[in-house]
């Protein structure tokens, strides 16, 4: 039986997705409004300020004591920081903090967490596979992918985003010996005030289409999970959480974002219990010790809920 996962205690609930749109539909609206809808992206583009990288670097680390859990993060812009300035406040090193922090405060004792960072400005799904097959990738435990923005831009058909994204995973299990893999819902573009209809509509259309088939492809998955940002642009002013270009997080976001996706990284290990070692050399018998065989049925979901 499917877990529930237990809701994040002072967070909002991300707001219900909504019904997407059939395919059939979303080219119709295509087809009408071609002309306007080229024109209002254009107009983003020009009036949309571009913010740099901060430089993340490709490696680090967090906490004391042996290295026991080791994360590979594959990502676009968001992953590679832009929208803020400082490098420590983006999401990778405040993820690698958290899940240190947690950690360390069980009977596992002091506990660093390293990452690999896989991230570049305009990544897409079709473009993360290359760009992780550029560098040379270190072992990991966990993937984190950080992709779906520019695949909504590009119009990126559902099934074409599912197949990149499986490749991506099978790329990392093969190469980085990834056991777990939890994929970052694309954003609620229909939620961006400052985006113009029908532009607004037809981005909210293909984000919906993507995390819908997101979520039916992993909600049985073995070790394999999606999640979602808590923040509801219903309930919160967004220019307190996004940075100037009113696109990309804010430094207060990405902290939210790193303990949000800290729990459900913890979450999904504990209650994926499996022996033998998920974690690298150095690691000690703890509430993660019994992790279930490799040999599960593919099908046979013991993540929790994945919605």
């Amino acid at each position: 039986m499917t877990a529930t996962r237990p809701p994040l205690v002072g967070l909002p609930r991300p707001p219900a997705a909504p019904e997407p749109p059939s395919s059939r539909t979303v080219g119709l609206v295509r087809g009408l409004a071609g002309p306007l809808l080229a024109w209002q992206a254009a107009q983003l583009r020009r009036s949309t300020p571009r913010l740099p990288e901060p430089g993340v670097p490709s490696h680090g680390g967090a906490g004391l004591g042996f290295s026991r859990l080791r994360l590979l993060i594959v990502g676009d812009s968001s992953a590679a920081g832009v929208g803020v300035t400082d490098p420590a406040l983006t999401l990778a090193p405040m993820l690698a903090e958290s899940l240190s922090r947690r950690i360390s405060e069980t009977s596992m004792g002091l506990t660093r967490v390293s990452w690999q960072l896989a991230a570049r400005t305009g990544v897409s799904s079709s473009t993360a596979l290359p760009l992780m097959a550029s560098q040379q990738l270190d072992q990991a435990d966990v993937l984190v992918t950080v992709l779906g923005v520019n695949d909504v831009l590009e119009q990126t058909p559902p099934g074409r985003w599912l197949a990149n994204l499986d490749a991506i995973r099978s790329h990392a299990k093969h190469r980085a010996k990834v056991r777990f893999t939890v994929h970052c819902a694309p954003p609620r573009m229909d939620l961006m005030h400052f985006v113009p209809q029908p532009l607004r509509w037809l981005m909210g259309a293909q984000a919906s289409r993507l995390d819908s088939a997101l979520r039916s492809h992993v909600r049985h998955a073995y070790r394999r999970s999606r999640f979602v940002l808590p923040f509801d642009p219903t309930t919160e002013d967004v220019d307190h959480w996004l940075a100037a270009d009113r696109f990309h997080p804010n430094a207060a976001l990405y902290a939210r974002w790193a303990e949000a996706l800290a729990d459900h990284i913890e979450y999904d290990l504990t209650q994926n219990p499996a022996r033998g070692a998920v974690l690298p050399t150095g690691f000690t018998p703890s509430a993660w010790a019994a992790l279930q065989d490799d040999e599960a049925e593919p099908g046979d979901s013991r993540f929790g809920a994945l919605g």
